[in-house]
C-alpha cells in the first residue's frame, strides 16, 4: 500500500517540520508545497532534495541516497530508515531583546526585529538537524532567538557607550555585518537586524550627555556630582564653588575666570539662560545641562571675563577695563 508523506498542516510562520516515520518504501509519496522542499538525511548526513510537487520514491528521484543504501543493504531493499524534514523557504521574522555592557561597563538594554530565510538548504538541516538534533520550529525559533541575542551582546561589549547610543542605524549595521557569516556558515541568511531601541541608566545616560558634550572622560564623575550640587544653589547666588569647579570642567582655559569671581552676586551672572528651559548653563557649555539646546544662539550676547583679573567687560573690548589686560 502506497503510503503519503507530507508536512500536513504547513503553515507560513513555520520553517521546519520532521516527518514522524522513518521508514520508506520505494513507491511511496512524497507531496511538497510550493516553497517548500523535503530533505532527505540519515545518519545525520543530508542526501538529497526534493522541490515542490509530487514525488513517488523511485531511484531517479534520490539518487545519493540510493547510491548510499547500495552500497549497505541493496537499494531495492524496502522498507529503509531515513528521515525526511520539511523545509519551508519563505522569509520569516522574529524578534529579540535583552541586557549588555559596553566597554566602559554601562549596563544596556536592548530589543529589536529580525528577517531571515534559508539560503542553502543542505548546510541548514546539517546543522541544525544533524549537529544539533533540532527538528521543530519552536525549537528551532528558540535558538536562533538565542543566537542573535548572544551575538548582540557579545559584539555590544566592543563598542565604546557613544558609538552604540549616538547613532541607532549605525548600530544595527554593525551587528548585523557581524552576525552575517556565521549564519551563513548554518545555511540562513540574515536579510536585515535592527534595534528597535536601545537604552542605559540614568546615571550613564548623564555621562553620555556630558560626553557628548565636550568633557574629558576623566572628569565626568566629579562634573556630575558638581551639576547637583549646582542644582541646590538657591536663587541668591551661593554655592559659589561648585559653579567655580564646573566651569573649570567645561574649559580648562577659562581657569582663571571662574577663580577670580569673588561677589555672591556675579556667579548667577556668570552663567547663561537657556532660551528653551530658562536653565542656568556654565558660558563654556556646548548644550544645556537639563534640556540638551545648544547654547549657540544664548552665547552671541555674552559678556567678555578677563583672563587675568575675571572682571566682566563688554564682548567687543580688546583691553580689559579692570587691569588694562589685551585680549
Amino acid at each position: 500500500m502506497v503510503e503519503v508523506l507530507e508536512w500536513p498542516l504547513g503553515r507560513g510562520d513555520e520553517i521546519m517540520y520532521r516527518h514522524p516515520r522513518d521508514t520508506i518504501n520505494w513507491g511511496d509519496q512524497v507531496n511538497v508545497l510550493p516553497n517548500q522542499v523535503a530533505v532527505f538525511i540519515k545518519d545525520s548526513v543530508v542526501y538529497d532534495v526534493l522541490k515542490g510537487g509530487r514525488h513517488f520514491m523511485k531511484t531517479k528521484n534520490i539518487p545519493l541516497l540510493t547510491t548510499f543504501l547500495s552500497r549497505i543493504v541493496g537499494f531495492d531493499k524496502s522498507p529503509f530508515n531515513c528521515q525526511v524534514i520539511f523545509v519551508n523557504l519563505a522569509d520569516f521574522q522574529g524578534k529579540f531583546g535583552g541586557r549588555s555592557q559596553t566597554q566602559e561597563l554601562a549596563p544596556l538594554q536592548f530589543f529589536g526585529d529580525y528577517y531571515y530565510k534559508i539560503d542553502n538548504i543542505q548546510k541548514f538541516v546539517f546543522e541544525i538537524a544533524g549537529n544539533r538534533s533540532i527538528y521543530t520550529t519552536a525549537s528551532f525559533n528558540e535558538f536562533f532567538r538565542t543566537f542573535v541575542v548572544e551575538s548582540v551582546i557579545s559584539k555590544l561589549s566592543e563598542k565604546s557607550i557613544t558609538d552604540v547610543m549616538s547613532n541607532l542605524g549605525k548600530t544595527s549595521d554593525f551587528i548585523e555585518d557581524e552576525v552575517k557569516g556565521d549564519l551563513l556558515e548554518m545555511g540562513i541568511k540574515l536579510k536585515n537586524l535592527k534595534f528597535g531601541g536601545i537604552d542605559t541608566t540614568p546615571e550613564y545616560r548623564d555621562r553620555l550627555f556630558w560626553m557628548r558634550s565636550g568633557v574629558a572622560a576623566q572628569d565626568i564623575q566629579q562634573y556630575a556630582g558638581m551639576a547637583k550640587v549646582v542644582e541646590k544653589m538657591p536663587e541668591g547666588g551661593s554655592g559659589l564653588t561648585g559653579a567655580v569647579m564646573i566651569n573649570n570642567l567645561f574649559s580648562r582655559s577659562e581657569l582663571k575666570q571662574a577663580d577670580k569671581i569673588e561677589k555672591k552676586g556675579e556667579v548667577e551672572s556668570a552663567f547663561i539662560t537657556c532660551n528653551q528651559c530658562k536653565n542656568k548653563v556654565s558660558p563654556a557649555a556646548k548644550f544645556c545641562a537639563n534640556c540638551g539646546d545648544p547654547t549657540d544662539d544664548e552665547k552671541k550676547g555674552e559678556v567678555k571675563f578677563c583672563t587675568e583679573c575675571g572682571a566682566k567687560n563688554a564682548p567687543d573690548v580688546k583691553f580689559c577695563g579692570n587691569c588694562g589686560h589685551k585680549y
